[in-house]
């Protein structure tokens, strides 16, 4: 079914990119699905990349609401109400007892579109990426950081 005949928001791209930003602008982030974002960028990328191209698109977006009592119906939101829409990739992820959860399994996740458009896309975390990429700074001389 579609996003649109689904519990979901509106939220202004500018909105989204200013989520995106208070989450740590040296956190990656990938899309997956949307012809526009990833005709733009190179994915994944951090999310001051990803905040500034959302800004330039300037478009409303769908956000779909998958929580378990889902309440969204269009109306339209604001960045702080986001948090309580994030899903994790491993939501649904069964493991053996015992076993670990692989790190991806906590990254953040959103289902979205651009408001007026058929494309249905996913935006999620990548911490593994933003751990190799801190991993791999440069030591400050001097400073051990």
């Amino acid at each position: 079914m579609s996003l649109r005949h689904e519990r979901h928001y509106k939220i202004a791209a500018s909105e989204l990119a200013s989520w995106i930003e208070s989450q740590g602008t040296d956190l990656w982030w990938n899309v997956d699905g949307d012809p526009l974002l990833t005709g733009q960028l190179s994915l994944p990328c951090p999310g001051d990349e990803l905040a500034e191209e959302l800004r330039r698109i300037d478009r409303p977006l769908l956000v779909q609401d998958r929580r378990a009592a889902a309440q969204g119906g269009g109306e339209e939101i604001s960045a702080r109400e986001l948090n309580d829409l994030v899903t994790r990739l491993g939501d649904n992820l069964h493991v053996r007892q015992g076993a670990k959860r692989p790190p991806w399994a906590d990254d953040r996740l959103f289902f979205l579109c651009w408001e007026g458009r058929a494309d249905e896309w996913m935006l999620s975390e990548d911490r593994e990426t933003t751990e190799s990429i801190r991993a791999d700074a440069p030591v400050a001389p001097g400073t051990g950081k």
